[in-house]
């Protein structure tokens, strides 16, 4: 249904796995929307032991992708393929892993339908022993909201060496306990090397529907006989008398698991390596006592530490994947800046004065004669006002008219200007005022008039109004 490829996160330098749905399926709406329910039913899984999806978008040309967490190892039919049938405790170990994972998931109303090896994949946690399963592919689950959309009736879905009776029947049939079937026919392949049923898948069809489960001793002599009987309560026919989930399948294997599940193993890893939470104590993000707190909390929940640390607040999402970043080693340089971004810097630079200067110019600010002119200023501008308004009140208008004599003016006599003055006989070489008003030099008038006196103003009375 989907090709996955390997990519690498570009400012992280991050290892990802980025699946790609196939153009040439068939009944691509349909095979889109179960692309799309998968990455939700993932998307919504927190549990170590499922594979976390980091982002879901669609390419240019209109199909759709998901961006996976990179694992490294390999699936389970090919771990089966080199080792063979495993060790009781290897292989009870992993059949933990998937219940707690399904659990979740089943709590969540998504039960996944298509459970067998090559849809489980094993990695290692560092350099320990201990494998980590993660449960992959989603694409076929049943999601009670939408399945009735998406799955007919009379459909089946699922591999017919792993599914249960009622979904070879049926696939809307399918529950939690349908998921209980496919995890006891992986833990039979893992005891015994086979499926409890095989051949044809035909001959499969039939025999999962109406032939009797072989015991797993029947292969596997030495096999524990309580071990067995879980795994035959778990293939029940009747899905009434199988373990009616999750939880009591894991709690019926726990005596014969490893006495720490590999959540505490994870949990533990940080701390005894020095890596992701020491790192946020070393950078002054995280304070031990909250570290210790988020450990508990992720041996409690089985979550990764990083999603633990979010969900408490610990830490923010970008210290987080700086602290993962160097977590792996990575040195997080910074990238070369685009042309725009470039540009924009130029242009800051042209604009903005270097720091030197500015500097200085604080500097400039604080010398003495500069406080002293800005006290200074304002006090002598107040007594030039001052001194200026005295001058004012007790001296004369100086600059418009001359300081009038003690001695009384001339009488000044006015009269009519008539049209047929005489004027002297030599003109003065230039206009006097007195005569452009038809009053001669010597004040009197060329034709007798009625006298007009015009009495003398003291100087300290004179008003230049006129002038």
């Amino acid at each position: 249904m989907g090709v996955v490829f390997e990519a690498t996160h570009i400012r992280l330098r991050q290892r990802l796995a980025i699946k790609v749905l196939r153009p040439d399926v068939p009944d691509f709406r349909d095979v889109v929307a179960r692309f799309e329910r998968e990455a939700r039913a993932a998307g919504q899984l927190e549990s170590i032991h499922t594979a976390r999806v980091i982002d879901v978008d669609t390419l240019p040309t209109g199909l759709p992708y998901m961006v996976l967490e990179f694992l490294e190892g390999r699936d389970l039919d090919a771990e089966l393929g080199v080792t063979g049938p495993m060790p009781v405790a290897d292989a009870v170990d992993i059949v933990l892993q998937v219940a707690d994972a399904m659990a979740e998931a089943h709590a969540l109303g998504i039960v996944h339908r298509d459970l067998k090896p090559s849809n489980l994949f094993v990695c290692r946690v560092g350099d320990r022993p201990r494998r980590v399963v993660k449960v992959l592919d989603f694409g076929i689950s049943k999601i009670d909201s939408d399945d009735s959309r998406l799955t007919p009736s009379h459909a089946y879905f699922g591999t017919p060496h792993y599914a249960a009776p009622e979904q070879l029947r049926a696939a809307t049939t399918a529950d939690a306990r349908s998921d209980v079937w496919s995890l006891g026919a992986i833990l039979f392949e893992l005891l015994t090397g086979r499926t409890p049923f095989v051949g044809t898948v035909t001959a499969v069809i039939a025999k999962v529907v109406s032939d009797p489960v072989p015991w797993p001793t029947e292969l596997r002599p030495e096999l524990p006989r309580e071990l067995a009987r879980i795994v035959m309560r778990a293939l029940h026919r009747n899905p009434q008398e199988r373990f009616q989930n999750m939880r009591e399948l894991a709690q019926a294997l726990e005596p014969f698991g490893p006495k720490q599940s590999i959540a505490e193993a994870v949990a533990e890893a940080p701390r005894g390596r020095g890596k992701l939470g020491e790192i946020l104590i070393a950078e002054g993000l995280l304070t031990p006592r909250d570290l210790e707190r988020a450990l508990a909390e992720q041996r409690r929940s089985g979550k990764l530490l990083g999603r633990v640390l979010l969900d408490l607040r610990f830490v923010s999402q970008v210290d987080l994947l700086t602290a993962l970043a160097k977590q792996q080693g990575v040195i997080v340089t910074p990238e070369m800046p685009s042309i725009p971004e470039r540009e924009w810097s130029e242009r800051e630079a042209r604009t903005t004065p270097p720091s030197g200067s500015l500097r200085r110019a604080r500097a400039w600010w604080r010398t003495p004669w500069i406080v002293a002119a800005a006290v200074g200023l304002p006090l002598g501008v107040a007594g030039a006002l001052w001194v200026g308004t005295a001058l004012k009140s007790r001296g004369a208008p100086a600059g418009l008219v001359e300081v009038a004599s003690t001695q009384p003016a001339s009488t000044v006599t006015l009269a009519p200007a008539v049209a047929n003055v005489v004027p002297d006989a030599t003109p003065p070489s230039s206009p006097s005022p007195a005569r452009v008003q038809g009053i001669s030099q010597s004040g009197r008038p060329p034709h007798p008039v009625p006298n007009r006196v015009v009495p003398p103003r003291r100087a300290a009375t004179f008003e230049p109004t006129g002038i």
